[in-house]
């Protein structure tokens, strides 16, 4: 069993910074303790509710307050126990940011989340989402028969709880 551990930090330890190579990192907007890797990915409603079935301040938000208008996931830099990313939400009408984050505190607690950041929108980031361009059904199909260029496959957002213990969709 520790030969195993061992083996999987090791895989994961040399993999890790060649994924990260290429990636711009920043600190976010109006929250300089969070390092934000790449760009953020806007998110549909189904990926939402995938994301509340790992996260259970997120879920229990939005059945408060309704959908967001805007959701969004965000790579974020690992800071354990946290995910690494979170999922952003955004009302325009009380110009509110949150973002959500998943904890691995136990290996029986799978989909303990919370709240990491509540207050209102950033200009600069309101207007990056109401001109962004949603992703048609068409950019995210991958043809294998042509022989030309093909679509990038669409983004898979993390399906598996921190400590390995899959999530039932």
């Amino acid at each position: 069993m520790l030969r195993r551990i061992a083996l999987v930090t090791l895989a994961v330890c040399s993999l890790g910074p060649v994924g990260k190579a290429g990636a711009q990192m920043r600190p976010a907007v109006d929250r300089p303790e969070i390092q934000e890797v790449g760009d953020p990915i806007l998110i549909n409603r189904q990926v939402l509710k995938l994301e509340m079935k790992r996260n259970t301040d997120l879920r229990d938000w939005v059945r408060l307050y309704g959908l967001p208008d805007y959701a969004e996931v965000q790579e974020i830099t690992i800071d354990p126990p946290w995910a690494p990313y979170e999922v952003r939400l955004y009302y325009i009408d009380g110009n509110s940011y949150l973002a959500f984050a998943r904890v691995n505190v136990a290996p029986n607690l799978y989909d303990y989340g919370v709240r990491k950041y509540i207050g209102p929108i950033n200009p600069g980031e309101l207007d990056r989402l109401l001109t962004a361009q949603p992703v048609t059904p068409d950019e995210t199909k991958v043809t294998f028969a042509s022989t030309g260029p093909q679509a990038a496959p669409p983004l898979v957002v993390e399906t598996l709880a921190v400590d390995g213990v899959p999530i039932a969709n």
